[in-house]
């Protein structure tokens, strides 16, 4: 995969040496702090950049009128189709989040967040990603952001046109990964991970625009039309389809979920779904095919099945086609994964203390890049482990994590010369950063430990760039 071989600085300049900001200064300006937060990533300006020029730059690019957030984010929106270029398709979970910022005596020009009675205020972003094929994390394709109004809107969501809705975000979010891939990687179709929310008509007819292909998880149990020309129910109609597949997933671990190798029953068929605008009344149709994942005898005591019923404009015609669909979905909690890293595993992008809404899209901009990478070289780890170490670090920076790992006997666990593959590396990493293995730690190395180790290795490469210059 083109771009696949970036090293930390190699890395900055993909990621964000593309921004169309006028004054080559502060395009170059903008290239330090990405690989400045990649190499201390932290909400806090001050603590990513310890040095006084450094954080001043910074303080002055975040502030500045001359750099726009949408030049930071179409570089690294370009730089994410860049690297998709290769891929006969990609998966594009998409999904919203939320910055809750301290703003005790509203005085930042942010908007409510949340239930307006308990007063949180911060800034709303819908993003979009795309994987590999085989799930690992390529780049942010796509970010919308706004600021709710300070005012309770006076109309009903019902009668609000879909452009004044907030819903409208999950299609400018799919415009602009489509757009971007068109011009950049436009062999490479997108596969649109949507979860419950986007279960809305506009929704459901955005995404398949282009001849990309989407899943949406049902929310609802939607009207269909029977084939005796009948109206019926979604869930009635398909519990009279056949079980067409079996299929085992590993499920994660999650809130109130244990981790397993869950076993579903996988029912599939083609209906047309029978759609109403409550705003205007009108009716339409729209043709898709459902796929219904149960889970059966996996579920631990005390929880319930895990069960999707998934919307979708994939084939349906072989078994293969139906588990693609529900692996697919599987991979939509990548999204979910990347913003926990964003937010509170690594980046703390919430810590910022920055005051304007423009300062701190610029900067959670620049830390989602980098939360991205983080997730990548996790995965990387696990789906390509055997993918040499000098695709995602420089030889500095290996030659520390050696030091700092195994201290006096470093030379012994490397020969000269020597590459050690991305697992290896990832795990010292980890390591360095408080991971005590797969055992005690309940699985692979996680964002949390990876971005503590990244921190401890960068006084590490700084002490040997410092020892290289006086000899």
């Amino acid at each position: 995969m083109e771009g696949m071989r970036e090293t930390l600085a190699s890395w900055s300049q993909d990621e964000f040496g593309r921004a169309k900001i006028p004054d080559a200064r502060w395009r170059r300006r903008l290239v330090k702090m990405g690989s400045g937060a990649a190499r201390c990533p932290s909400g806090r300006v001050t603590e990513t950049f310890t040095n006084d020029a450094e954080r001043q730059g910074a303080y002055g690019l975040l502030e500045s009128d001359a750099v726009a957030a949408e030049q930071i984010s179409a570089s690294i929106f370009e730089a994410c189709a860049a690297r998709c270029r290769d891929e006969e398709f990609v998966y594009c979970p998409v999904d919203g989040s939320s910055l809750t910022m301290t703003d005790w005596g509203k005085s930042k020009d942010f908007g409510p967040i949340g239930s307006r009675a308990e007063g949180g205020r911060g800034i709303k972003v819908m993003s979009a990603i795309a994987l590999s094929s085989s799930g690992v994390p390529l780049g942010v394709s796509s970010q919308r952001w706004w600021t709710r109004p300070l005012r309770r809107r006076r109309k009903h969501r019902d009668q609000l046109r879909p452009k004044e809705k907030e819903t409208r975000y999950w299609l400018e979010a799919m415009q602009q990964t489509r757009a971007v891939m068109a011009g950049h990687a436009p062999g490479t179709k997108c596969w649109f991970q949507l979860d419950r929310e986007a279960d809305a008509w506009p929704t459901l007819t955005e995404a398949g625009l282009e001849g990309h292909w989407f899943t949406v998880r049902a929310a609802r149990n939607r009207r269909v039309w029977l084939p005796n020309g009948s109206r019926g129910k979604l869930r009635a109609w398909l519990a009279h389809q056949p079980v067409a597949a079996r299929y085992e997933l590993n499920v994660p671990a999650g809130f109130k979920r244990e981790a397993r190798t869950a076993r579903f029953e996988l029912r599939a068929g083609r209906t047309t779904l029978d759609f109403r605008d409550k705003r205007t009344g009108k009716r339409f149709d729209l043709m898709v095919n459902v796929v219904q994942a149960l889970e059966r005898g996996t579920t631990p005591a005390g929880e319930k099945p895990i069960q999707w019923t998934l919307l979708s404009n994939r084939p349906i015609g072989t078994p293969k086609d139906i588990t693609d669909i529900v692996f697919g979905y599987s991979l939509r909690w990548r999204i979910e994964e990347l913003h926990r890293t964003w937010k509170s595993g690594a980046c703390k992008v919430e810590e910022t203390q920055l005051r304007s809404t423009s300062a701190v899209i610029k900067w959670a901009t620049i830390l989602m890049a980098v939360a991205i990478r983080i997730e990548r070289i996790k995965h990387l780890a696990r789906a390509e482990p055997d993918r040499p170490a000098t695709d995602e670090f420089t030889p500095l920076e290996i030659r520390a994590a050696v030091l700092l790992r195994f201290g006096a006997s470093a030379k012994r666990r490397i020969a000269s010369g020597a590459v050690p593959t991305i697992a290896e590396m990832t795990e010292w990493i980890a390591k360095i950063g408080g991971y005590t293995g797969r055992t005690s730690s309940g699985g692979p190395p996680g964002s949390t430990t990876l971005a503590r180790g990244l921190k401890n290795l960068r006084f590490a490469v700084q002490a040997l760039e410092a020892q290289e210059q006086s000899q």
